[in-house]
């Protein structure tokens, strides 16, 4: 077989910590792939359960890593390390691929060569695996292909659990001792270099339960997309973004420093938002509402949010609304239609209008 015929490699790699019993759902999801992988690297952040002696029952093609507890950053780039897989998919360790995720992941990277990042849909799930709703129903928003730096500067859509090719990653991409959103912040450095491809099928099963800290750390993980906001609005793509993306932009920017109780940061980038695009209506009544004080101005974000019909909800447990499962409405060609982190859907910068229609 000629080096153009051969299918490129594929390295799953989990970080995982204190997680001994579902690091192995998440490692039996990864063996049932239709296409398993070349390679599933778990690196043992150094955990202090049983998870050692539970991850030492596995050969090829699992491979353990383990180290001194750094956090799951230096875990996913110490995993990266270690790959020698042309494509990359990262795998939370609480978090479960579909059969057929790695298979389809393969076929867009390998007929879109301009494509570097491919992610999809999801089912939510509880911690016993009970499906609650669709990612894409529980947090609403558009899922662009392309390139997607003006939409991924207003909020994060993409879960870590995408396939990428590796000399896009470089070295350590994951900022070792962020906290919060670090994945965020990887794609906004890729959002700069290559096209991202969505795929509307729900090819994992992101689970939301107590230890994660998207459901303890709400305000913490608003704090970290703000400052990655920062970031994306130093970068020279942002410039070179239209006028109403960048009113766009501002204008969400306003909205997340609103709800960290942050009113003069906040009506100064609804001004902005106003310098740049004088009739993009979300800007300017942000400001005039900005004025009549910060109460007013959350209440008004908090009621648009319900109005829009994002069941995440608006409470500092962005998925403490999910107590039930939801239905699940088939798609074409029989696949379920049961989405990440962000806590903010379109009606951010549609916050004062009737639809969301651009």
């Amino acid at each position: 077989m000629s080096e153009q015929q051969r299918p490129p490699t594929v390295s799953v790699i989990i970080p995982t910590y204190n997680r001994c019993a579902l690091v192995q759902e998440a490692i039996a999801s990864v063996l049932r792939q239709t296409r398993v992988p070349d390679e599933i690297i778990v690196v043992d952040d150094g955990s202090t359960d049983d998870t050692a002696a539970v991850l030492a029952q596995y050969g090829p093609p699992v491979k353990v890593v383990s180290q001194s507890n750094q956090g799951r950053s230096a875990a996913r780039n110490r995993g990266l390390r270690e790959a020698r897989g042309e494509l990359i998919l990262y795998l939370d360790s609480d978090d479960l691929l579909a059969p057929e995720c790695v298979e389809r992941y393969l076929e867009v990277l390998g007929q879109r060569p301009e494509v570097g990042v491919v992610y999809s849909d999801a089912y939510v799930i509880d911690r016993a695996g009970q499906r609650l709703a669709l990612y894409s129903h529980a947090m609403r928003g558009h899922r662009p292909s392309g390139m997607v730096l003006g939409e991924l500067a207003r909020r994060c859509f993409i879960t870590v659990t995408s396939m990428v090719r590796r000399p896009l990653l470089g070295d350590d991409p994951f900022e070792v001792g962020a906290e919060h959103c670090e994945d965020y912040d990887v794609w906004r450095r890729l959002s700069a270099r290559c096209q991202f491809q969505f795929l509307d099928e729900p090819l994992l099963s992101y689970r939301f339960h107590e230890g994660m800290t998207n459901a303890t750390q709400r305000r913490e993980i608003t704090e970290a997309e703000v400052e990655i906001q920062r970031r994306f609005m130093a970068m020279p793509e942002f410039g070179r973004l239209s006028a109403r993306e960048r009113a766009r932009i501002y204008a969400t920017h306003g909205i997340k420093n609103a709800m960290l109780d942050r009113p003069s940061i906040a009506r100064r980038y609804f001004l902005r938002a106003v310098g740049e695009c004088p009739w993009y209506p979300p800007g300017l009544l942000l400001g005039l509402v900005s004025l009549a004080g910060p109460n007013l101005l959350k209440r008004a974000i908090v009621f648009r949010r319900r109005l829009a019909g994002n069941s995440l909800g608006t409470r500092a447990n962005p998925l403490e609304d999910m107590q039930r499962p939801a239905a699940v409405t088939p798609r074409e060609g029989g696949s379920s239609s049961v989405r990440p982190r962000a806590a903010e859907s379109d009606a951010d910068d549609h916050l004062l209008e009737v639809s969301h229609a651009d």
